[in-house]
């Protein structure tokens, strides 16, 4: 019971600490982890929590959607844009398939941009890369 608090709390210090472009790195790392245990979950036909995480990444996509400015963002605000909405439709539609196959499709979506904003907060352009795409 400590642990799992001390745990929150750093996740909350994590969060808060964080600038825009990790939040951005956290948050596809938070929906491609639903994914993963949402397939789990739907292989072994626990559909109700499979549910659950499929709505907790459908959120986090949406708010990585609504966070886009497309005035500043321009082509890669809207190219974003069309990748969470395909996203998005994905997610709504997954629990009623049997072929659990989409999971892949959008985990392998999701973790190659996250690893494209991790090699951009690693070559030092994240500011001017984040107003481009019209996130920061």
């Amino acid at each position: 019971m400590v642990y799992a608090g001390a745990l929150r709390a750093y996740q909350k210090t994590n969060v808060e600490s964080a600038d825009n472009l990790k939040l951005v790195i956290m948050c596809y790392e938070a929906a491609i982890n639903d994914l993963k245990v949402a397939k789990e979950l739907h292989e072994k036909r626990q559909i109700d929590s499979c549910y659950d995480k499929l709505r907790h990444a459908q959120d986090i996509i949406t708010e990585l959607l609504v966070g886009l400015d497309y005035e500043r963002g321009g082509e890669i605000a809207r190219n974003l844009s069309r990748l969470y909405n395909f996203a998005l439709r994905q997610m709504i539609g997954i629990n009623s398939r049997q072929d659990t196959s989409s999971y892949q499709h959008l985990i392998s979506m999701l973790s190659e941009l996250k690893d494209a904003w991790e090699q951009v907060r690693q070559s030092g352009y994240a500011p001017s890369a984040l107003r481009q795409a019209g996130i920061a």
